[in-house]
């Protein structure tokens, strides 16, 4: 899926200036930066500016091809979550994982990559991440997300979740332009609750900054949110 998508990824989930905002906000003005998941690199290139502080890491080959078309000047590594460890020790200043990318990591390889995360993030450094609300869609069976349309030239994308368990799901992508389908593929997710991440991390010595519904700061409400966004401080 991930390859398919990576020639139309900017027309369906276009860089935001909310979310840059945040993710600046919160992230250190210096030191290197590490974006996990990086997809086409857009928001790498963006908080690296011009002296490219800021590398990607994705293990999906068409979006590193793709990042790399763009911005030949950054650094982008093809590298799954779980090659972090073979990262250098206190690297970055600031680490962040934005897209739901961390609930493709199964639940049992959690706490070995916060440990892991940890030894590559400086003492003080930042770790961000965002997920969907877990905490209301473990409510549901089945769930199908608003369709997302690209009228320009004329996409439409569909995203379901399907067998929600407490540990396990389905998630279910089409995208279509006028001619017909351009693919559909399903992919497991592994979701976690609140709590759950919030003692994740506690466990392996982060420190809870901010936790709010989505990149305009709103309050996160277990039952209603749609988003959830951690930002979490490595303890010295």
């Amino acid at each position: 899926m991930y390859t398919d998508f990576a020639g139309y990824y900017e027309d369906i989930f276009p860089l935001r200036d909310g979310t840059v905002g945040f993710l600046e906000k919160w992230l250190p003005s210096a030191g290197q930066l590490l974006d996990l998941g990086c997809g086409t690199g857009h928001y790498c290139t963006r908080l690296g500016g011009p002296d490219g502080r800021c590398e990607g890491a994705d293990p999906d080959p068409g979006m590193i091809e793709r990042a790399r078309e763009l911005e030949p000047g950054n650094t982008y590594r093809l590298m799954g979550m779980e090659g972090i460890g073979a990262l250098p020790a206190a690297m970055y200043a600031g680490v962040f994982c934005i897209g739901n990318v961390l609930p493709h990591m199964a639940v049992t390889e959690l706490p070995a990559f916060l440990e892991r995360l940890r030894n590559v993030l400086q003492p003080g450094g930042v770790w961000i991440f965002q997920t969907v609300n877990f905490d209301r869609l473990l409510d549901f069976t089945d769930y199908e997300f608003p369709v997302i349309r690209h009228d320009e030239r004329g996409l439409t994308f569909r995203r379901s979740y399907r067998d929600i368990t407490a540990d396990h799901l389905e998630f279910h992508t089409r995208l279509a332009d006028r001619g017909g389908r351009i693919f559909a593929s399903a992919v497991d997710l592994h979701p976690r609750s609140s709590i759950q991440y919030r003692a994740l991390h506690e466990n392996a010595g982060f420190e809870l900054v901010e936790h709010v519904a989505d990149w305009s700061g709103h309050p996160f409400a277990s039952a209603s949110s749609d988003g959830s966004v951690f930002v979490w401080r490595r303890n010295a």
